[in-house]
C-alpha cells in the first residue's frame, strides 16, 4: 500500500478498519497483566475447569459450564486462548455499550474508555485468568445494553443474546444476580406507567438472554451426566457460612442435647472460625464424609437454624451483605501455585510448562497489589458515590437511558454483594469483578449528559410559543 493511502492521525477514525483495530488495541489493554507475567493468571478453581474440559466429569463443588468454556483452548493446546477469547469479548462489549449510549465523538470515547479501566481498575486482571470472573460483569453490561441500547441495530443486539447467556451460565452466582435484574428490570418497566422520567427497558432480548442462560447450567450438566441441576453444593457452601457466623454452632447447642441426629454433633466443639478453614483447611469437614456426605444435613443444619434464629440470620446477612460491598481490591488469592497445580493441570497443556514455570505469579514473593488498591480502590468508591450524583441530574434531565444504565448497575453492585456475601462468604474477590461497572458507567453517563446539555442554545420566544402551542417537548428526549 502507497503511503498517501494510509490513513493520517487526524483523520484515523475515518479509516473503515479503524473499529476492529480499536477493539484489538482494548483487547490487548485487557491482556496486559497476562503479558507482563508472561503467562495467563491462574486461580485455585482453575485447576478444577481445566480438568472438566478433558474429563467431562463432574466435581461436586464446581458446576461445568465454565469447564466447557475453556475447552476453546484444547484445539490450540495452550491457555492463552481462552484469556483471549475473554478479552475480546470484552473489549467487543464495551464497544457495543459506548454505540449504544453515546451520541458523538464514539471512538475516542471508546479508547479513553479501554485505557481508564485498564489503569483505574482491576478489570485486566479479571480478564486475564483463566476463571469465569471475567463473565459477572460482563452479563451485567450486556444486559443492560439490551434493555437500554436500542440505538443498536436489532440484529447486533441479537449478536449480543448469546454471548450475554454464556457470561450468565458460566457461574451460579452469575445466575442469581441476572435473576434479580430481570425483575428490576420488569419493575421499571411497570414503573414507567406511573411516571415518564422512569427509565424504560426494552425486555425482550434482556430476559430472552438471561432465561437461556440460566437454562444453559442444567442443560450442560444433563449431557454430561444424564441428570438436569443446578448445582449440589449450594447448602454445603451455606453451612459454612453459618459456621463463619456462628449460627451453625448456636443451632447444634440448642438441638444436640435433646438427640439430634447430626454428625456435626460429635464435632461442635471443634467448629473453626471461618467458611474456608472449614471447607478447605483441618477442620472436622473431610471427617464428616465431605461435600456429598454433608450435604443433606448441611440443608437440615441451615433451615433448622433460619426457622429458630430468624433475627440472628437476618443480622448476619445484611453483615455480611455490607462486608461485601466493601471488599473489593484486586489481587485476591492470585498467589504461586504448588507443584500439585502443576502436575494436575499442565498434564493437559504441556507446551505451557515452561511460560507457566517461569511466569512472574510462580516467583516465591509472589505479585504484590498493595500499590495498585491504594489507587484502585478508592477511585472505585469515587466512582459509586459519582454514580448516585450522576443518577440524580439523569432524572433532573428526563435522560432515561443513563438513569437505567446508573439503576441498573447499582442494583447489580448491590445484588451480587448479597448473593456473594449474604449467600456464600464475603471475599474482595467476589465484588472486584464487577466493581469496574461504576467507573464505566460513570464515564458513559457523564458524556451522555455532557453530550445533550452542553453549549445548548435556548430557544427564541417565536419558536417556543410554537412548541407550545403544538404541544411539543422544546427539549429533545432520548432516543429509546
Amino acid at each position: 500500500m502507497n503511503s498517501h493511502h494510509l490513513p493520517t492521525v487526524p483523520d484515523l477514525f475515518h479509516w473503515k478498519g479503524w473499529r476492529i483495530f480499536g477493539t484489538l488495541a482494548v483487547a490487548v489493554m485487557l491482556l496486559a497483566p497476562a503479558f507482563w507475567n508472561g503467562y495467563p493468571l491462574v486461580y485455585f478453581d482453575s485447576e478444577d475447569y481445566v480438568e472438566i474440559s478433558f474429563t467431562w466429569q463432574p466435581i461436586i463443588y464446581r458446576i461445568m459450564t465454565y469447564g466447557a468454556f475453556v475447552s476453546v483452548a484444547k484445539p490450540f493446546g495452550t491457555l492463552w486462548v481462552v484469556v483471549w477469547v475473554q478479552a475480546l469479548m470484552m473489549a467487543w462489549m464495551l464497544h457495543e455499550a459506548v454505540w449504544a449510549w453515546v451520541g458523538r465523538w464514539r471512538p475516542y470515547v471508546f479508547m479513553g474508555l479501554g485505557v481508564s479501566l485498564s489503569v483505574f481498575t482491576g478489570l485486566p486482571w479479571v480478564v486475564s485468568q483463566v476463571m469465569a470472573d471475567m463473565f459477572a460483569g460482563l452479563s451485567v453490561l450486556g444486559i443492560t445494553i439490551l434493555a437500554f441500547g436500542s440505538a443498536l441495530p436489532l440484529w447486533r443486539r441479537w449478536l449480543l443474546v448469546p454471548v450475554v447467556a454464556l457470561a450468565i451460565g458460566v457461574h451460579m452466582s452469575h445466575v442469581a444476580v441476572a435473576a434479580g435484574l430481570a425483575l428490576v428490570l420488569i419493575a421499571l418497566w411497570l414503573g414507567v406507567r406511573l411516571s415518564l422520567r422512569m427509565p424504560r427497558p426494552r425486555l425482550g432480548l434482556a430476559l430472552l438472554s438471561i432465561a437461556l442462560g440460566t437454562a444453559s447450567v442444567p442443560a450442560v450438566h444433563y449431557l454430561a451426566t444424564g441428570r438436569a441441576f443446578f448445582s449440589e453444593s449450594g447448602q454445603v457452601l451455606q453451612l459454612a457460612l453459618f459456621v463463619q457466623d456462628g449460627l451453625a454452632k448456636k443451632y447444634l447447642d440448642e438441638v444436640c442435647p435433646n438427640g439430634a441426629q447430626l454428625k456435626m454433633c460429635e464435632h461442635k466443639e471443634e467448629l473453626p472460625y471461618t467458611a474456608d478453614e472449614f471447607l478447605w483447611g483441618e477442620s472436622p469437614f473431610d471427617e464428616m464424609g465431605g461435600w456429598k456426605a454433608m450435604h443433606d444435613e448441611a440443608g437440615v443444619i441451615v433451615k433448622g437454624a433460619i426457622m429458630m434464629f430468624p433475627a440472628d440470620v437476618a443480622r448476619a446477612m445484611f453483615d455480611n451483605t455490607v462486608s461485601q460491598l466493601g471488599l473489593i481490591a484486586a489481587g485476591e488469592d492470585l498467589v504461586p501455585m504448588t507443584w500439585h497445580f502443576v502436575h494436575t493441570q499442565l498434564k493437559h497443556y504441556p507446551a505451557d510448562f515452561r511460560a507457566f514455570r517461569f511466569a512472574k505469579q510462580q516467583r516465591r514473593e509472589g505479585i504484590s497489589f498493595e500499590a495498585m488498591n491504594k489507587l484502585q480502590v478508592p477511585m472505585a468508591q469515587a466512582a459509586e458515590i459519582a454514580m448516585l450524583g450522576l443518577l440524580f441530574f439523569a432524572w433532573r434531565r428526563r435522560d432515561r437511558i443513563s438513569g437505567g444504565i446508573l439503576i441498573t448497575v447499582l442494583l447489580a453492585l448491590l445484588g451480587n454483594a448479597f448473593v456473594c456475601g449474604a449467600l456464600s462468604n464475603p471475599h474482595d474477590r467476589y465484588q472486584n469483578r464487577l466493581v469496574w461497572l461504576a467507573l464505566m458507567s460513570t464515564v458513559i453517563c457523564a458524556v451522555r449528559l455532557d453530550q445533550r446539555f452542553a453549549n445548548r442554545k435556548p430557544l427564541d420566544e417565536a419558536t417556543r410559543q410554537a412548541l407550545i402551542s403544538l404541544r411539543l417537548p422544546h427539549k429533545p428526549d432520548d432516543r429509546d
